[in-house]
Formats: C-alpha cells, structure tokens, sequence
C-alpha cells in the first residue's frame, strides 16, 4: 500500500498522496482567499491526503493569468492564508502554497519574456500564446532581480501565515519555465546559456527564501522534466538540490515539444511521470511524479517500487475528496469521467459531471 506514514522537512504525513495545484477559477475577485477556497481545502485535507500545495498563487496583480486567481503580492493576503493553513493543520495536513509569474501568459498586465523571440523561433518551438509571445517585453536585468525579490517576499508573507512552504511554479510555460530552456532563453548575461545560467533565477529564489523563512521552511519547484530535454532535467535537478531545494515536482516545461519517448517497461505511464522516475535516480531529495497517475495500482508501483516519493492525484480527488480514505478502505467511490476537457477546472464544483452524478 502507499497509504503509510513518511515524513517530509521533519512533518509527518499520513501517506504518499499529494493533491497538486488546482486553479479555482472565478471564486476570487481580487486575489483574496475565499469561503469557497476555504470549504475547498477543508474538504481536500479531510479526505484523507498526505500533502496539499494549494493552487498557483500570483507574486504580482500585473503578472496573473486570469482575475480570478489568488495573490500574495500584498500583505492584505496573510490572513486569508493564515486560516487555509489552519483549516488543512486542523486535519493534521501540511500545506504548501504554489508562487508564480503568469510571464508571457499574463492577462492583466503586460506579458514579459526572458528574450525576444521572432515569429519563426515561436512558431517551431509550437509555443502557446503565440500572440502574446509575439508582444511580450523582454526584461531587463535588474526586473529580473526585482521578480526574485518578489517571489522571495510572497514566501516571507506565507511563512508568516503559517504555511510549511511553497513550491516555485517552473513548469506550464510560466516565466521561470521560459528561463529555463535553451529554446525560450537567448540571453546573453547571467540569466541565459548555460543550465546554470538558465537556472539562475530560480536558484536565487531558493536561496533568498532560504535565507528569510529559515531551515525548517518547505522549498519545492515544480518543473519540465524534458525542458527542453531529459538530460537538462536532471541536471536542473541536481542545481536545484544544490541550492537547497526541499522536493521536485515533475511536470510538463515550457513548451509542447518538450517529449521523450517512454520505454515500453514504463508504457503504462505518460512522459513526465517517466521523467521523474529517471531524475529520481539522480537526487537524494523526495521527488513528486505527477500528470495522469490515474490509479492506486499504478501509484503502489511508483512508490512501493522505490521509483519516486510521492504521486500526486487531481483529478480523482476532485471528483471525490474522500478518495484516498475510500480507496485505502476499500469502499466504494466516485470516480473521474475523465471528460476531454476537465470541466472541474473550467467551473469548478458545479459543471464536474462525476460531482453531479
């Protein structure tokens, strides 16, 4: 079974479950925590999972990906979060807070990008938000050290409310995967060529929020495993743990050409869970395998085979919060449609066809 205690920064958690980042659509006006959120998590946390990163939380009101998301640029946010982590600590659940900067996908503000890219560069690369990518400003250096101060302030504002950390958003095309790979970044300066470079940003980040929320503070990435190859991924991995990263979260890069072919030993999984069981390999820090883990069975491989640390579930928690005690008791459960389009994310609790019967 997965369902057995393990620890994690000196936490104990109940099993090897993680409900991942989930945006919430439409039930925040201007950043802040709400009922529903909170309803939402109390629920999660009830359920029975191991470890919560709530949903990605934006470092600046210009920087969103839509209205509707939560913020934590302002210390008018603390509180809201104070009571999401005393909801999920209430259940004996540590929660962490995914930060992010929406980069070339920011809807209200102006989209930014690592470095210019022309139309025939974006066009190969199959980027999405090819428009905003076309009109996107390329930063200048010290924005980018004004980005890490930001990041480094929103930790400082969640540690206050009594997160057990946060994991900084690298994957989805969001600004710190553009950095990351070698097809988004042209920079000519520290910030850009070599991984190391490349990885700068995030490093800095870690490093800053390190040295403001002290050692017992949780610090997670989640980021592509292929970006734009398996081989970069784990050398990211490897700088990543060196600039005192806590635990990975694998996921999908900055671009859809970010792919490996999966060995047919590993078939029964999609490319980023394959991408975390090889960086596994390569750290000594827990690493979180996510994207379609759609079974207890396939999870009991992952885990119970040593091939990562932890396996994150969205979708079946979703349609059911008390999936991972049903499973564990064997009872009966909603289960996922897996309709094409998750309409869960799209309208949240009232278009989840599953939820609805």
């Amino acid at each position: 079974m997965v369902f057995f205690r393990c620890r994690l920064k000196g936490r104990v958690l109940k099993n090897h479950i993680v409900f991942p980042p989930v945006l919430c659509f439409g039930w925040s006006q201007n950043g802040e925590v709400t009922r529903e959120h909170l309803e939402h998590y109390r629920n999660v946390a009830g359920g029975g999972v191991g470890l919560i990163i709530s949903e990605v939380t934006c470092i600046d009101a210009g920087a969103r990906i839509d209205p509707s998301q939560l913020g934590i640029w302002s210390d008018e946010f603390i509180g809201g979060y104070r009571d999401l982590a005393r909801i999920c600590h209430d259940e004996g659940v540590p929660v962490m807070a995914q930060i992010q900067h929406g980069g070339v996908k920011t809807i209200t503000g102006t989209p930014v990008i690592p470095s210019k890219l022309t139309e025939g560069e974006i066009a190969a690369a199959g980027l999405e938000h090819k428009i905003n990518a076309v009109r996107a400003r390329e930063l200048e250096t010290e924005e980018i050290a004004a980005i890490a101060a930001q990041f480094t302030d929103a930790a400082k504002r969640l540690k206050e409310a009594g997160l057990d950390g946060v994991e900084i958003h690298g994957a989805h095309g969001f600004l710190l995967s553009y950095f990351l790979s070698s097809i988004t970044n042209k920079r000519k300066d520290e910030y850009g060529g070599s991984l190391e470079n490349r990885a700068r940003l995030i490093t800095n980040i870690m490093k800053a929020v390190r040295r403001e929320c002290g050692e017992d503070f949780i610090i997670g990435i989640r980021y592509g495993g292929a970006a734009p190859t398996l081989e970069d991924g784990i050398e990211f991995a490897k700088i990543f743990e060196g600039a005192g990263c806590d635990i990975l979260h694998i996921s999908t890069g900055a671009t859809p050409k970010d792919a490996v072919t999966v060995p047919e030993k590993y078939e029964e999984f999609t490319f980023p869970v394959y991408t975390a069981i090889e960086i596994k390999k390569h750290v000594s820090i827990p690493v979180i395998a996510s994207n379609s883990v759609g079974t207890i069975d396939q999870a009991k491989i992952l885990v119970n085979g040593g091939l990562v640390d932890f396996t994150a579930f969205a979708r079946n928690i979703l349609a059911d919060y008390r999936w991972p005690q049903k499973t564990e008791r064997g009872l009966e459960i909603t289960r996922c449609l897996r309709c094409k389009t998750c309409r869960w994310f799209k309208r949240a609790l009232t278009e989840c066809l599953a939820r609805r019967g």
